[in-house]
Parts: structure tokens; C-alpha cells; sequence
């Protein structure tokens, strides 16, 4: 069963000629000089790589916004955490923003009982090339983590999003599944 993301719609600038008409840089590379997109993303516990392939169709993917739908198999047990490995090229902070967890996946109705989603701002983060978070995304129909890249210094989560693409690169991955 399967009902609503846990995210409503976020408006981001949808191609490079609208970034312009907008005054803010198409290009990846932030105006400080430092590339602060992600080199690799990857689920260690299964290798799976996290590319292009799972960009969202109706969400932005590049010029300082990426937003990945993410498949969970229905199959993988509920107490299993996945972690997400980020690579970059250069010594960076990650951020982890916000995160959303939604309904939880039950064997029996019962347990369900007064279970709902849960939403937290969040300022974790890490620093360096490899970025390793531990996400709890297999007990739930849906997740949501919001992750900001910036150089040290330059960006945290308070910065207006507006400065994506400029300052740190956001990226949003939105994980579901149906459950067995």
C-alpha cells in the first residue's frame, strides 16, 4: 500500500535557461571556486549506486538541486539501516538538513496503531572526502533526507536556498517501498 509522498511539491528552477533568467549559475561549480556536487553516491550494504538513473521526473536534477526517488525492495527487512556513502572531489562539509519518516511498514494492523510520520530539522554533519550517514529507511513506506554540500565556512542549513548552485549544492532523496 502506498499513499502520499512524505514531501509535498518544492518549487526549484527547472533548466539551465531559466537558472540565468533567474540571475543564478546553471553550472555545478559554486562562485567560490569549490565544486561542491557529489563525486559518487552509493547504498554500501547492497553497492547499489545512486545516479542519474534515479533522478526525479517532476523535481529538478542539477544546477545546485537533485532530488532521487530511491526504490527500496519490499523484501528487505524492516530492522535493516542503510548507509549512504557520499564521495566528493574535495573536503567538504555535509549537512544533514531535514529528514521525514513516514508511516511505518507492519506485519499486523494492530501494531500500527497510533504510528504516524515524523519530521525533524536537522544540522548533523560530516567533513572531508567520504560521507558516510546511517539512515533508517527500511522500516518505513517512505523517507525523505535532505543533504547540503558546502565548503567549510561558505554554507549551512539557514543558508537561503536561493544560493544553491552558488554556495552548496542541495540534494533531496525520497526513498519508498511497498511492504510485504
Amino acid at each position: 500500500m502506498y499513499c502520499c509522498p512524505v514531501w509535498g511539491t518544492r518549487r526549484v528552477l527547472s533548466s539551465p535557461a531559466e537558472s540565468q533568467a533567474k540571475g543564478t549559475d546553471p553550472h555545478p561549480r559554486s562562485r567560490a571556486g569549490i565544486d561542491t556536487t557529489i563525486s559518487s553516491i552509493q547504498i554500501m550494504e547492497i553497492q547499489q549506486i545512486i545516479d542519474r538513473r534515479y533522478c526525479s521526473r517532476s523535481l529538478q536534477c542539477g544546477s545546485g538541486n537533485y532530488n532521487y526517488n530511491i526504490p527500496v525492495n519490499k523484501h528487505t527487512p524492516t530492522n535493516v539501516k542503510f548507509s549512504l556513502e557520499i564521495n566528493t572531489t574535495e573536503p567538504l562539509i555535509v549537512f544533514q538538513c531535514k529528514f521525514t519518516l513516514g508511516n511505518i511498514c507492519f506485519q499486523r494492523k494492530r501494531e500500527a496503531k497510533g504510528m504516524q510520520s515524523h519530521q525533524e530539522v536537522s544540522q548533523e554533519m560530516t567533513q572531508g572526502y567520504q560521507h558516510i550517514w546511517s539512515l533508517p529507511v527500511a522500516p518505513f513506506f517512505d523517507s525523505a533526507y535532505h543533504f547540503r554540500v558546502a565548503a567549510p565556512d561558505v554554507a549551512d542549513c539557514s543558508t537561503d536556498p536561493y544560493f544553491a548552485g552558488i554556495f552548496f549544492t542541495d540534494y533531496f532523496f525520497y526513498f519508498y517501498r511497498h511492504c510485504a
